[in-house]
């Protein structure tokens, strides 16, 4: 089918689907009936391999404990680095280079912990405005910890379009009261010696 004979109908779409090379994976998916699953930038759909692999984890910890994180079907010390392994081709990278870990706003709790050290007048944390809310209460969090008012010490970089940030909005919000600052896109920190 040539993209000149496009067609904006349901039917024409179903003939696409019934032509792409990936076509074979839909099975190894739980579908909804109905449905159009569209939300690919956080919880897919779960698949039957994903649900095979993690009731295995599970049987290993029943049967292993403790022991888990060294013995059984996919001992969990090694899974990250092994995962890392898997997905380096990915990304182009090399296998020692890439590792699997939680989630980017668990990895940005910690990044924060170790960061944020508000010292005189460099107390405020420095983010944008496009980032996920969780990161957003992540921050916050840590300010209220420190006892910092986070309508007054969390600074939030505007988008002009909504979509994108400008360098130069985010270089000049990086003023002598910025401690820290985190940027969800590459999940690093900055900390106050580097700006």
């Amino acid at each position: 089918m040539s993209s000149y004979s496009f067609q904006p109908t349901a039917e024409y779409a179903r003939q696409l689907d019934q032509l792409d090379k990936l076509l074979r994976f839909r099975s190894e998916f739980y579908l909804k009936p109905g449905t159009i699953y569209m939300d690919g930038n956080s919880l897919g759909l779960l698949s039957r391999r994903a649900e095979r692999t993690l009731l295995d984890s599970l049987d290993d910890w029943r049967e292993y404990g403790i022991d888990g994180w060294t013995q059984g079907r996919h001992p969990w010390f090694y899974l990250s680095e092994k995962l890392g392994e898997m997905c380096a081709p990915l990304v182009g990278a090399a296998p020692e280079e890439v590792i699997v870990t939680g989630s980017t706003t668990v990895n940005l709790h910690q990044l924060v912990a170790t960061f944020y050290q508000p010292e005189g007048k460099r107390t405020k944390i420095l983010a944008d405005e496009l980032t996920f809310p969780s990161d957003i209460y992540a921050l916050q969090s840590y300010l209220r910890t420190h006892g910092y008012p986070p309508e007054e010490h969390l600074v939030c970089v505007k988008s002009r379009d909504g979509r994108f940030l400008e360098e130069e909005d985010i270089i000049a919000a990086m003023g002598d009261g910025i401690a820290s600052s985190f940027c969800r896109r590459c999940c690093t920190a900055v900390d106050k010696y580097s700006i």
